[in-house]
């Protein structure tokens, strides 16, 4: 159900149609059928590359160049999905005795699409022997996906990838994707605020929950819209406000969540938050507000100010993907694919589900590798 009485807030770069800070680009169910893998297609060059690998004692010895194409360097997400990444080719060069010629590139922010799908392309000119990236931009990245593959070049996806999940879209231009569902992420963020409510006893009969999100984007309205369909069929009296965008700013974020608070007073039961940045402006309003006890505020991804939020009470719940497990991973397949000749997923498109941090579990060591894998970097 909607409120009318909420006004949408439109995001400046809606127009790029891009995915954002720790935005998870999945959406089909996790238990969805999974298109069946076929090896890329591959040129002389990949031809070659099978036949010099055939088996691991063939590699041994043998060099690899392998790309990382970021959407960002400055996103924490990114650079754990990096850490992922790197840990997988330190732990594949031992295991295998390989070397691997690493780097990675990428633009400094997500919302520069142009200088990623340029960096792209330079990475295709290099011609590595891999490239590991994840996609702001489909459409823009499809025509160098295939470039890529049809030089042959291994191309894997992690993360965010040419379609919104496990739908098969242009799989026979890449090797593999490793993702997390949105339409999971969004009933596991709605049953953890249903979880909250209980807990606080709060009446599910009544009451407006604030929907925020970073943009408007066709893998992401998943993770909006699944949360809205999960609370229309287990708790249907409850109000949920049109979404409020704001662009991937946290001070956006934060204006539009201090909107929400003072436009609906007493009846406001509730935030959800669709990714990382827009959580932590809500958390600074939600803690500016005083009302970190009165409401069931639940975010998706995590970073430093959440953290500190689901510890002090500004929070009560965070969906959070396994970014490095995603890279790590992904790696792995990338290597193993060099080695093998071909692709040892029986999928080409693999979900990893995420998990719900609370801060009564938020100190467990799993649950705190998952919210810091820098723990984990070797």
């Amino acid at each position: 159900m909607k409120k009318g009485l909420a006004k949408k807030v439109t995001s400046v770069l809606l127009a790029s149609a891009m995915v954002f800070s720790l935005a998870a680009c999945g959406s089909k169910k996790a238990d969805a059928p999974a298109s069946t893998a076929a090896p890329a297609a591959q040129d002389t060059k990949a031809e070659a590359k099978a036949d010099d690998a055939k088996a691991p004692e063939a590699a041994e010895g043998k060099t690899y160049s392998i790309i990382y194409l970021t959407p960002s360097t400055a996103s924490q997400f990114w650079t754990y999905v990096g850490i992922g990444i790197e840990n997988a080719m330190k732990d594949m060069e031992e295991k295998e005795g390989v070397k691997i010629e690493f780097s990675t590139v990428g633009p400094a922010e997500e919302s520069q699409t142009e200088d990623y799908v340029t960096a792209f392309e330079q990475c295709i000119a290099k011609k590595p022997d891999a490239i590991v990236t994840a996609t702001l931009a489909i459409d823009a990245t499809v025509p160098k996906a295939k470039e890529a593959t049809q030089n042959g070049i291994v191309l894997n996806f992690v993360n965010c990838g040419l379609g919104v999940g496990d739908d098969g879209a242009h799989e026979e231009d890449y090797n593999q994707f490793y993702y997390c569902s949105n339409d999971t992420i969004g009933e596991m963020a709605a049953q953890a605020f249903l979880d909250a409510m209980d807990a606080k006893g709060m009446d599910k009969t009544k009451g407006t929950i604030g929907i925020n999100m970073n943009v408007e984007n066709e893998a992401l309205n998943h993770r909006i819209q699944s949360f809205r369909d999960y609370m229309a069929a287990n708790a249907p009296d409850l109000t949920l406000t049109d979404t409020y965008y704001n662009g991937n700013v946290v001070e956006t974020s934060q204006a539009n969540a201090e909107n929400i608070i003072s436009t609906f007073g007493s009846e406001l039961i509730g935030m959800y938050s669709g990714n990382n940045i827009t959580g932590d402006g809500v958390c600074l309003a939600v803690q500016a507000a005083g009302i970190g006890d009165k409401i069931v505020s639940v975010a998706v991804d995590s970073d430093d100010t959440e953290i500190a939020a689901l510890g002090n009470g500004s929070l009560d719940a965070i969906i959070v993907q396994d970014a490095y497990a995603q890279g790590y991973k992904c790696m792995e397949n990338a290597i193993q694919t060099l080695i093998n000749g071909s692709n040892p997923e029986s999928t080409k498109q693999v979900n990893c589900p995420p998990v719900v941090i609370t801060s009564a579990n938020m100190n467990d060591k799993d649950m705190q590798d998952l919210l810091d894998p820098t723990r984990l970097k070797k």
